[in-house]
């Protein structure tokens, strides 16, 4: 009887799909946030008197990710910024098919280095420059009072 052997590539590619198969390491726009944790390198910022709280994370690929929750602990918005695209799907969750239905409405009016989807309540913008990429999407009507859009950055 031959012995199957699994090549250490497929082993590795084993333990990518395991990892890829966890919970999204950040929280996803309308749902509840995730708790701070200094092991995953996390860390929560108050601004304006505790009005603005957000929590910011670094990722492997140097991306900065900012979850924005308000008192009751919901996400009404986040914002990102890096050398690649964080994964947009994750960070929209419930709301990425209303993205992506805005996005593809509105194709002619993105210009060369920046887009904005607006569609009912959800607001994203994306700007890209020299291999740095930003951007931020709220729901509008989430805002807490005293928060405006320009404090998403």
């Amino acid at each position: 009887m031959t012995k199957i052997r699994i090549p250490h590539y497929g082993a590795a590619g084993l333990v990518i799909l395991a990892i890829g198969a966890m919970a999204p390491a950040h929280a996803q726009l309308g749902a509840a946030a995730r708790a701070a944790s200094a092991s995953d390198g996390d860390v929560v910022h108050r601004a304006q008197g505790g009005i603005v709280q957000y929590r910011e994370t670094t990722d492997a690929q140097g991306i900065v990710v900012r979850e924005y929750a308000d008192t009751s602990g919901q996400v009404y918005a986040v914002s990102w910024r890096g050398p690649a695209m964080p994964d947009i799907r994750s960070l929209l969750g419930a709301y990425f098919e209303t993205f992506r239905q805005g996005a593809q409405a509105s194709i002619g009016d993105a210009g060369l280095h920046s887009a904005r989807v607006v569609k009912g309540n959800l607001v994203v913008e994306n700007r890209v420059r020299l291999r740095e990429f930003s951007g931020r999407a709220w729901l509008a009507s989430a805002l807490p009072a005293g928060v405006t859009a320009t404090d998403i950055q």
